[in-house]
């Protein structure tokens, strides 16, 4: 029995996850916790096997929890869970010693393997992550190039709109600020949130701190 705890800010997200193991026979999960700080108490009161953990989350780094968790709880192996691929947390990943990061869009049996791989000890990154990544000649892993965000991929106008908005701006006033139209802001707006795979104004906000366009 593969015994795992759920790490991840949105609760229907830990239900739904939660729901799919119950129906694995030999996976069972034995906490869930909203952040990474409520992570490393509920890892040390329950000591899974696998931490399933999400990348994005309010307060403590997860990178940072799973340096603690390393320390506290040597046999416990984390897998990483993201909606898309970033170099920096790729990176960090790496750097963290984390065993598995998957793509959540692969769905649950992708996930499911890629635990039952890093029980067994071996790593499990999804195909999104393995293109990035190479192996050196001491055999350790890294990126095949220079990091890269999403930020490189928003045009000077929408990376200024994304600054107005996550300082709490509505679009017509960011659209004031800007000198152009609602309607151009609205099109601005639009495309940034689609290149960014972000669709509310709280997680723009909050990638727009981790990406340092603002500062809380």
């Amino acid at each position: 029995m593969i015994r795992i705890l759920i790490v991840d800010d949105h609760q229907l997200y830990r239900e739904g996850v939660r729901a799919q193991f119950n129906t694995v026979p030999d996976m069972e999960v034995v906490g869930e916790a909203g952040d990474a700080h409520g992570c490393i108490d509920q890892a040390v009161a329950c000591r899974p096997d696998v931490v399933l953990m999400d990348i994005n989350m309010p307060g403590l780094s997860c990178f940072d929890a799973i340096e603690r968790m390393h320390a506290l709880l040597p046999a416990t192996r984390v897998v990483l869970c993201s909606g898309y691929v970033n170099d920096r947390h790729i990176k960090d990943a790496i750097e963290c010693k984390a065993w598995g990061f998957v793509i959540k869009q692969r769905g649950f049996a992708h996930l499911r393997e890629a635990i039952v791989a890093v029980h067994n000890g071996r790593a499990s990154f999804s195909p999104e992550i393995l293109e990035r990544l190479t192996a050196g000649h001491d055999g350790r892993l890294r990126l095949t190039e220079p990091p890269r965000t999403r930020i490189d991929l928003l045009t000077p106008r929408e990376r200024e709109l994304l600054s107005l908005l996550a300082q709490g701006y509505s679009l017509k006033a960011a659209g004031r600020v800007m000198n152009v139209s609602y309607k151009t802001a609205d099109k601005h707006k639009v495309s940034l949130m689609r290149k960014l795979d972000i669709h509310d104004r709280v997680e723009l906000a909050r990638f727009a701190i981790r990406e340092q366009i603002i500062v809380p």
